[in-house]
């Protein structure tokens, strides 16, 4: 039995809104890697990734995650395209980048500069990706 993923439905045509909200929160991100601000980087960048696959579920299954587990938000992300090499792929960036999230929000060890770049390049390429498969 599939466990039940809070959601919540969301009209198709409001994905433009995620979609806008992810590419702002990656360019804040790479303004503040330019800076040296590796922990707003990675923070902007994490929320880049959550609005592109909110656009994705929102304009392919009409819902996005409500709940607070963002493994869920992956499972409802995975529903997309069942048993897609790149759609696969994506999902690997966005776990690598939702597994830091924690850390780089809420615990005292600070962001290096080498995590941060890998995670903007996880980031960059994972909106690319979002962004081929709506209009």
């Amino acid at each position: 039995m599939t466990p039940k993923i809070k959601s919540r439905d969301i009209a198709k045509s409001l994905y433009a809104n995620y979609l806008k909200r992810a590419e702002e929160c990656f360019h804040a991100a790479k303004n503040s890697f330019v800076i040296q601000e590796w922990n707003a980087a990675i923070i902007n960048a994490i929320h880049s990734c959550i609005a592109a696959c909110d656009a994705m579920c929102v304009y392919f299954l009409g819902r996005r995650h409500a709940g607070e587990s963002h493994n869920d938000a992956i499972t409802l992300f995975k529903a997309i395209k069942d048993k897609d090499e790149e759609l696969n792929t994506n999902v690997n960036r966005i776990s690598r980048i939702l597994r830091i999230k924690n850390m780089a929000e809420y615990e005292e060890r600070l962001i290096y500069r080498s995590e941060s770049e890998k995670i903007l390049k996880d980031c960059e390429r994972f909106l690319e990706y979002v962004k081929r498969q709506l209009p």
